[in-house]
């Protein structure tokens, strides 16, 4: 390997190091199967590897990486035939840009806060979330074991999330207020 090889080969390493939590995190939203996301991921890494001597270090690595992968996802979804449930692209897009304008910090916060709101959930509420995000069963298998609907455990679901949201916003909010306003 040349000298040049070897530099680009460890700066392709600090960026994906850097951005790698990021970057399966939003191939994850998008791919909710951890196996699934898994194999997405690899594959990016991968494409990401090829194109890296095209990269444009004026331009945001983990927005490009996000473009790539997204690309990705659409090939995965094409060849799975959308057999699981899939954000549109248009969601896929709002989260591209959401994710690439917080700094890792915000993220890092809201992580937290998702975890400790998570805790608050109702018992069943929290199993309900690991049955049908964790676990990666399909919502009408967790339905039929559950004796409901699957319209109904979308329903849940969407409560659930609307109340992690609400409950992430507090708690970011309060936890960036001074010590003494709280």
């Amino acid at each position: 390997m040349t000298k040049g090889e070897v530099a680009l080969t460890a700066d392709f390493a600090d960026h994906l190091c850097r951005h790698q939590a990021r970057l399966y995190g939003y191939i994850h939203c998008l791919v909710r199967n951890l196996n699934d996301a898994d194999d997405v991921y690899q594959q990016t890494a991968l494409i990401l590897w090829k194109k890296f001597p095209a990269y444009d270090p004026a331009r945001s690595f983990f927005a490009w990486a996000c473009g790539i992968a997204r690309g990705e996802v659409a090939n995965f979804l094409r060849s799975r035939g959308r057999r699981r449930l899939y954000f549109s692209d248009d969601l896929s897009l709002a989260l591209i840009e959401a994710q690439a304008e917080m700094s890792d910090d915000e993220l890092e916060d809201r992580r937290a806060a998702l975890a400790r709101c998570i805790g608050k959930l109702r018992p069943q509420d929290r199993e309900l979330l690991a049955e049908c995000y964790a676990d990666s069963d399909a919502v009408p298998e967790v339905a039929a074991r559950h004796g409901r609907s699957p319209h109904s455990v979308y329903n849940s679901l969407r409560r659930i999330r609307r109340t992690l949201f609400e409950c992430i916003l507090r708690t970011v909010a309060a936890d960036s207020r001074p010590e003494w306003a709280r």
